[in-house]
């Protein structure tokens, strides 16, 4: 699992693009003074790595399948794509709700609910602005840390030849 990066592929798109999600999400109150700057950034993260995981971690899977296909690391390729992508998923996940919300009644449905589309409640309303924003942030930080494990891959790939 580690060998190709997964788990710090994975782990830094959760948990950066939370923290991304968290800063733009108050970057309106910070901006205006509204809010102490700290407290309320730290329990919007704690609450973003919560609620957030299952929308990141799809997000970063389908990226880095994307990315695959294109075969490429370039940063404004994983940029453009990361911030598309971010829109695509959200659009999704916000026509998922209204089709999922018959399913809501009962335990398993109220956990799902929660679990998969509160994020894009949350960001489905004047906070929009912030899916390609967070998307294309995330997307580089990803790249810059998908960029060394492929490269160690191919290398290892290419010691291992039987020629």
């Amino acid at each position: 699992m580690t060998r190709r990066g997964t788990l710090a592929y994975y782990l830094a798109a959760w948990v950066i693009g939370c923290f991304v999600v968290s800063v733009l999400f108050l970057s309106g109150p910070l901006l205006a003074g509204e809010v102490d700057t700290a407290s309320i950034l730290l329990m919007t993260y704690f609450f973003s790595l919560a609620l957030g995981a299952f929308a990141m971690l799809l997000f970063a899977f389908l990226l880095r399948r994307v990315m695959r296909l294109m075969g490429t690391h370039a940063l404004w390729i994983w940029f453009v794509s990361g911030a598309i992508l971010s829109l695509a998923e959200i659009f999704v996940l916000i026509h998922a709700r209204s089709a999922l919300l018959p399913i809501r009644s009962g335990q398993f449905g109220r956990i799902f609910f929660a679990a998969v589309l509160v994020p894009a409640d949350l960001l489905a309303g004047r906070n929009f602005w912030q899916v390609p924003v967070d998307g294309a942030i995330t997307a580089l930080v990803l790249c810059l840390v998908d960029r060394p494990f492929a490269h160690q891959n191919e290398a290892a790939e290419a010691k291992q030849s039987p020629a």
